[in-house]
């Protein structure tokens, strides 16, 4: 290597002092002394190098100054910041009610340890395993059944490089099971299940009932269903690391009080018509019912259903409600109101009148009956356009006429109300003659009854004399 001696302005120089302190070093002892002729030539060379170096240093500066980070050298593009370790496959498996098998692999051989819990913050972590490994597995123990648990696997390599794995899995959860008797009471019925955690479910047919997937703890079923009682009326039972069986109850008719499952209902009649109030109600029974009209206790309305007498328009607005009783107690329904409109409806007018003499003095009125919204409740019997009687039937018989003299009848019908319909249509009739039969002068005050002849009186026998 050749040596080189760098001349320095003085400004240079005065920089370059500033950084080195004392005295130049001597030259080397072997270093040759050149001549005169030889520094010159050296010299100039050396000029033209260290121009040529002072303009790379100069733009070096303008590069630093700029922002450069500098430059840097390829022996230190080494960095010493650990890698992240690449962790895979994080699962659980061979779960059952107090462990779990956790594992996972690494892309280097490194350690294994498990921080664990029932919440994200762990909270519990395995001693840790240093066998440098890619595949690992570490088995939690000592869990509680029927938990979730939350899990992150760590790996260290021989470098310091980390990685890390999260996941959850849940232990096999714990039983509580039994049976209701007889079969045929339980069936259907419903346990509830308290404490450690809240359930309910239904027995089978066959009086059977389970719940599964319990964790650890204390707990409380308690059987219930219409119309029976249980023995013992609830049970605890405290599950820890086994499935509990055999909690039985026993099942035996118990009396219900009464409930309302149909309510009656308010009811809007005409003047003159009945109204009509039914419940229904279940219960043990016998059952007994009470109707009430306006909170006081109606005479003789003992059943399921009660029917008002003809209403008037003061029945209009009141109230009407059922106490249902039987053994255990009580229940009264809801309240319905009776509404009474007044009845502005004329029954139909009657038809097919007839007419018939009977008689020298009477005559048959016959017809078909009129029809009413409410109810017909009589007839008006009109003679010769004059209203002459009444009749609470389809049929009239007028008496006191004249012989062999003809009238005309029409009739009309009439409701409580009042309303009174049109009149019939007109039918007319003769009475029957006065004489007949024997031609006794009726000027003698005698009268001979129709359809008879008159027989003597004296016998015909010859032997008489």
């Amino acid at each position: 290597m050749v040596p080189v001696s760098l001349y320095l302005s003085r400004g240079d120089r005065a920089k370059t002092n500033s950084h080195f302190r004392g005295p130049p070093p001597p030259a080397p002892a072997n270093e040759l002394t050149p001549t005169p002729k030889k520094v010159t030539k050296v010299k100039t060379i050396v000029k033209g190098l260290v121009c040529a170096v002072g303009s790379a240093i100069l733009s070096c500066l303008v590069i630093l100054m700029s922002g450069c980070a500098g430059l840097v050298s390829g022996a230190n593009n080494t960095s010493s910041t650990p890698q992240a370790l690449a962790v895979a496959n994080v699962q659980a498996a061979a779960i059952t009610t107090s462990s779990s098998q956790v594992s996972w692999t690494t892309d280097a051989p490194a350690d294994s340890s498990v921080d664990y819990g029932t919440t994200p913050a762990y909270g519990n972590t395995t001693p840790a395993n240093t066998a440098m490994v890619t595949s690992h597995q570490i088995t939690l123990t000592g869990l509680a059944a029927g938990v979730t648990y939350y899990y992150q696997v760590n790996s260290t390599d021989s470098k310091g490089n980390h990685g890390h794995g999260k996941s959850t899995f849940k232990t096999t959860g714990l039983g509580i099971s039994g049976s209701i008797s007889p079969a045929t009471a339980g069936s259907g019925t419903t346990l509830t299940l308290s404490g450690a955690q809240s359930a309910t479910t239904t027995v089978d047919s066959t009086g059977a009932y389970a719940f599964s997937g319990l964790s650890s703890g204390s707990y409380g079923v308690t059987p219930s269903g219409p119309g029976y009682s249980f023995s013992p009326a609830s049970q605890n039972i405290n599950v820890s690391t086994a499935n509990v069986t055999a909690v039985n109850f026993s099942a035996s008719t118990a009396a219900v009080a009464p409930a309302i499952t149909t309510q009656p209902t308010s009811q809007t009649v005409t003047t003159g018509q009945t109204a009509a109030f039914t419940v229904a109600a279940t219960g043990t029974a016998p059952l007994s019912y009470q109707w009430q009209k306006n909170g006081v206790n109606i005479a003789g309305a003992t059943s399921s259903s009660y029917t008002t007498p003809a209403t008037t328009t003061s029945d209009s607005g009141s109230t009407f409600d059922v106490v249902v009783s039987n053994s255990v107690g009580t229940k009264t329904s809801s309240a319905v109101t009776l509404t009474v409109n007044a009845d502005t409806t004329a029954p139909t007018a009657p038809t097919n009148v007839t007419a018939a003499g009977i008689s020298p003095s009477q005559i048959s009125l016959a017809w078909t009956a009129s029809t009413d919204n409410v109810a017909v409740t009589g007839y008006n019997v009109f003679r010769g356009g004059a209203k002459i009687a009444t009749s609470t039937s389809a049929s009239y018989v007028d008496s006191g006429l004249a012989p062999s003299t003809s009238y005309t009848y029409n009739v009309s019908a009439y409701d409580a109300a009042g309303n009174t319909s049109v009149q019939s249509a007109g039918a007319s009739a003769t009475t029957q003659s006065s004489s007949g039969g024997g031609g006794i002068p009726s000027a003698l005050g005698w009268y001979q009854i129709p359809n008879t002849t008159l027989a003597p009186v004296c016998s015909t026998d010859q032997n008489i004399q």
